[in-house]
C-alpha cells in the first residue's frame, strides 16, 4: 500500500520539469509522447493548444490498464523524470483524479486559447509553498470549459500536499463535515473564488490530523466506493509480541498497513497455524472488512493512529496467516496521543462499542473529529431525508411510461425528467414553453443530472453496471480493463450530490432482457433498499469488488412500446417496482383540416380497427400526424410511417391492412390470369393477390381517399368535415 501514493512525487517531478522547461519546452516533448493514438485531442490544434493543465489533466485521463502502460513510460522517457514511475499494472498505484470519458480534458473549446494565463498560474501552483494570485485562480476558473472540479483536480494532480480535488469523492465528506452539497460547495467556490476554496481545504485538513492533502483525498475516494461501517478493530504496534520488544509504529505509518500474530521467536508459522486458529478458519484477523476502522496503539495508554481498511491479505484465501500479509489502510487521524483510559492488553481484536479500547479513543481529545466524522458516514451516507415541504412534488422513484407507438413517450421523458431534477409537478413543466423545458434539460445532461440509454437485445449488465473490456495495446494484442457502465456512474454522481435528484431514462426498457441487463439492482432499485431506505441493502459488485448500494436520489424513468411487449408479458419482478404511466393517442392534438381531411377522426377510425382486428396496445399515435400540413406531408406519412406500420403489425396481411383503410383504394386487388398456369388445379380458387399503389400514384393526394377511412356512407358532392 506505500506504492498507492508513489504517483505523487512522480506528478510532482513532472511538473516541475515542466515548470523549468517553460511553454516551448512542453509543446516539443508533448507531440513526442506516444498517446496510443493517431491525433489524441491534446494535438488537434495548434501550439497554444498544449498548455501545462490540459497537458496533466489529459494525461491523468490515460488511466486505463489498455493506456497506462504505453503512455505514463513515454511521458517518463520523454520528460525525463527521475522519481520512479509506479509500477503501470498495479492499479492501486494511479488512484487519482481521472476525468470521465465524456468530460472534455482540455482547458479550452478548441476555438478560446488562454495560454499565457494558465502558464501564469501554474507558476504559482507548482512551488513547495504556494502564493497564488485570486484574480489568476478566478480567471482560470471562468474559462469556457473550466469548472471547479476540474480545475481543483488539476491543481491536486500539480501539488497532492497542499491542494485538494473538489469533486464526487470528497464532497461526500465535505457534506458530512459542513452540511453542504457538492453543488452548493462549488457554487461558493464559483462565487467567492480562491479564498472559499482554500478555507474549503483548511477544514478537510482539520478534520484528518496530521494527514497530508493526498491521504484525505484516497480516504474519500475509498469512502464513495466502499463506505465506512462504524466497526472498529485495534492493534498494537508490538506486531510480534511483547518477547521481541519491537516498536512497529513508524513501519505501520510509512507503509499505510498494519499486521501482528506471526509467531514467537523459534516458532514456525505452521506450528503458530496449529496452535491458534479454529477449525472454522475465523480469527480476528480475518475479520476487518473494507470500511471498517483500525485503533492504532502502544501499550494500552498510549494512541498512535485510525485507519480505514482498504483491503484485508488476511481475507484472501489464498493469503491467510502468510508471514507477507497485511491490514492495508488509509489514514485519517495520525496524531499520537495519550489516551483516556486503558486499553485492552491485546495483540489484535475488535473494538466494540462500549469496551474499554473503543471508550479510551472515543474519549481522547485528539481523536474526536475522526469518531464524529465516521459517526456521520456510517449510518447512512445519504444524509437523512429531509422533511417534505407544504408543497413538495413526489415523484415515484421507478417508473415507466407505456403505450403504443407515436403517443409520445420518449418526448414526455424530457419533461419528466426535468420536472424530477427541478423537484416540480409535471403539469407545470407541460405547461412551459418546449424549448424552454428542453434546454434547462441539455444543461442538466450536460451537468450530468441526467443520462439517457436505449436497451436493445445486445444490451448486458455490463453495459448497464460494470464489466471487463477487451482492448487493443500498441502491439494489436488484446487487453482487458474495467468499464462502469451508466447506471453505475449517475448512481456515483447521484452518492456524491445528495441534495439533487438525478434522473436515468431507458428508452425502449422492454426491448432488453431485463433480468441479465439489471441484475442484483432489480432488488437494490427498491424504495426500501435504497439508501436512505427502511432496509437498505448493498452489494459487491462481481469485477470491481466494490460495495454498491442505490442512492434514494436517483430516479429511473422508462419508455416502453406496447406493440413490441405487452405490460402483461413484462417481467413480473420489474412491475412489481415501477409504477406505469399508460400513454394513449391523444386525438386533441391532431390537425382537423387538411385539405378537407380531418386526420382527428381519421385517426380514430384507424385505431378502433385495428382496435378490434389485434388489440389496443397497437394502436398509432398522434405524433404520426404532428407534422402534417398539407396533403403532400399526409401522403408521405402513410407512405413512409403509417403503411409500413400496418404491415409489422398485421404481418403482411394486406386484406386486413385494407380492411383498416375502409378499403379506401389505396391497396388494389390483382385478378389472377387463369392462363398463367398449366395445371389450374395448383390454383386456389379463393386466393387475392394485393397490390399497393404506386408512390407517385395521384389517388395518395386525393382528400377524398382519406376521407373515405372514416366515412361509412358514400362521398357526397357537398360533403363537409
Amino acid at each position: 500500500m506505500k506504492e498507492i501514493y508513489d504517483w505523487v512525487p512522480w506528478f510532482r517531478a513532472l511538473a516541475r520539469k515542466i515548470a523549468k522547461g517553460g511553454e516551448q519546452y512542453l509543446i516539443d516533448k508533448a507531440r513526442d509522447v506516444n498517446w496510443k493514438s493517431e491525433t489524441p485531442a491534446l494535438l488537434k490544434y495548434h501550439d497554444e493548444n498544449i498548455d501545462p493543465f490540459s497537458f496533466l489533466y489529459f494525461l491523468a485521463s490515460k488511466n486505463t490498464t489498455g493506456q497506462r502502460p504505453i503512455v505514463y513510460p513515454s511521458v517518463r522517457d520523454q520528460f525525463d523524470v527521475e522519481s520512479t514511475l509506479p509500477d503501470v499494472s498495479d492499479a492501486d498505484a494511479y488512484i487519482f483524479p481521472t476525468p470521465p470519458p465524456r468530460v472534455p480534458a482540455l482547458f479550452h473549446d478548441g476555438k478560446t486559447f488562454h495560454p499565457g494565463l494558465l502558464w501564469k498560474l501554474f507558476k504559482q501552483v507548482v512551488e513547495d509553498n504556494p502564493n497564488v494570485d485570486p484574480d489568476d485562480f478566478q480567471e482560470v476558473l471562468n474559462i469556457g470549459k473550466v469548472d471547479v472540479t476540474k480545475l481543483t483536480q488539476t491543481l491536486f494532480l500539480i501539488n497532492a500536499e497542499y491542494f485538494l480535488p473538489i469533486d464526487n469523492t470528497t464532497g461526500v465528506v465535505s457534506k458530512a463535515l459542513q452540511d453542504l452539497s457538492l453543488k452548493e460547495l462549488r457554487d461558493n467556490i464559483r462565487r467567492e473564488g480562491l479564498q472559499k476554496y482554500l478555507s474549503v481545504v483548511k477544514n478537510l485538513k482539520e478534520a484528518f490530523p496530521k494527514c497530508r492533502s493526498y491521504e484525505i483525498a484516497l480516504f474519500s475516494y475509498l469512502q464513495s466506493k466502499s463506505g465506512v461501517s462504524g466497526k472498529f478493530f485495534h492493534v498494537s504496534t508490538h506486531a510480534h509480541g511483547y518477547e521481541t520488544g519491537d516498536d512497529h509504529w513508524e513501519t505501520f505509518r510509512e507503509n499505510n498497513w498494519v499486521y501482528t500474530g506471526g509467531p514467537k521467536p523459534g516458532v514456525s508459522w505452521d506450528d503458530r497455524l496449529d496452535d491458534g486458529l479454529p477449525e472454522s478458519g475465523d480469527y480476528p484477523l480475518n475479520r476487518p472488512k473494507p470500511g471498517d476502522g483500525i485503533l492504532v496503539r502502544t501499550g494500552v495508554q498510549e494512541g498512535r493512529a485510525i485507519g480505514i481498511v482498504y483491503k484485508n491479505d488476511y481475507a484472501d484465501p489464498g493469503g491467510l496467516f502468510n508471514g507477507n500479509s497485511r491490514i492495508h489502510v488509509s489514514w485519517i487521524n495520525k496524531s499520537e496521543n495519550p489516551l483516556s483510559g486503558t486499553a485492552e492488553r491485546r495483540g489484535f481484536n475488535e473494538a466494540e462499542k462500549g469496551n474499554s479500547t473503543y471508550s479510551a479513543f472515543e474519549k481522547t481529545e485528539g481523536y474526536k473529529s475522526s469518531f464524529n466524522l465516521i459517526e456521520r458516514l456510517a449510518p447512512d451516507p445519504e444524509p437523512p431525508p429531509k422533511p417534505k415541504e407544504p408543497n413538495a412534488m413526489h415523484h415515484p422513484l421507478n417508473r415507466i411510461l407505456y403505450g403504443p407507438p407515436g403517443t409520445g413517450k420518449t418526448w414526455s421523458t424530457v419533461n419528466y425528467a426535468v420536472a424530477i431534477a427541478e423537484k416540480k409537478d409535471v403539469g407545470a413543466v407541460e405547461g412551459e414553453k418546449r424549448e424552454d423545458v428542453k434546454a434547462r434539460f441539455d444543461e442538466l445532461k450536460k451537468q450530468g443530472q441526467i443520462a439517457m440509454v436505449t436497451f436493445h437485445q445486445s444490451f448486458t449488465y455490463e453495459d448497464f453496471i460494470e464489466g471487463i473490456r477487451p482492448v487493443l495495446n500498441e502491439s494489436s494484442n488484446v487487453q482487458y480493463e474495467l468499464s462502469e457502465g451508466i447506471f453505475r456512474e449517475i448512481a456515483e454522481r447521484a452518492y456524491g450530490d445528495a441534495e439533487n435528484n438525478h434522473v436515468l431514462i431507458i428508452d425502449e426498457i422492454n426491448r432488453g432482457n431485463i433480468a441479465k441487463i439489471f441484475g442484483e439492482m432489480i432488488t437494490l432499485i427498491e424504495s426500501s433498499k435504497r439508501i436512505g431506505g427502511d432496509d437498505v441493502a448493498r452489494v459487491i459488485l462481481p469485477w470491481s469488488k466494490s460495495s454498491f448500494g442505490v442512492p434514494g436520489n436517483l430516479y429511473v424513468v422508462g419508455t416502453m412500446n406496447t406493440a413490441d411487449r405487452s405490460i402483461a408479458l413484462l417481467d413480473a419482478a420489474l412491475r412489481r417496482r415501477f409504477e406505469f404511466v399508460e400513454m394513449m393517442p391523444e386525438l386533441d392534438l391532431v390537425p382537423q383540416n387538411i385539405d378537407g381531411v380531418n386526420c382527428r377522426k381519421l385517426l380514430e377510425s384507424v385505431n378502433k380497427r385495428i382496435t378490434v382486428l389485434l388489440d389496443r396496445e397497437h394502436q398509432i399515435g398522434h405524433t404520426y400526424f404532428l407534422d402534417v400540413e398539407d396533403m403532400k406531408s399526409l401522403k408521405r406519412t402513410f407512405q413512409n410511417r403509417i403503411i409500413p406500420l400496418l404491415e409489422e403489425y398485421f404481418y403482411n396481411d394486406w386484406e386486413r391492412i385494407d380492411a383498416v383503410l375502409n378499403q379506401n383504394g389505396f391497396i388494389r386487388k390483382i385478378p389472377i390470369d387463369p392462363n398463367l398456369f398449366k395445371q389450374s388445379d395448383l390454383i386456389d380458387e379463393g386466393k387475392t393477390i394485393y397490390e399497393l399503389l404506386l408512390v407517385n400514384d395521384p389517388a395518395w393526394e386525393d382528400p377524398k381517399r382519406y376521407r373515405t377511412i372514416y366515412n361509412h356512407e358514400p362521398e357526397k358532392s357537398d360533403s363537409s368535415l
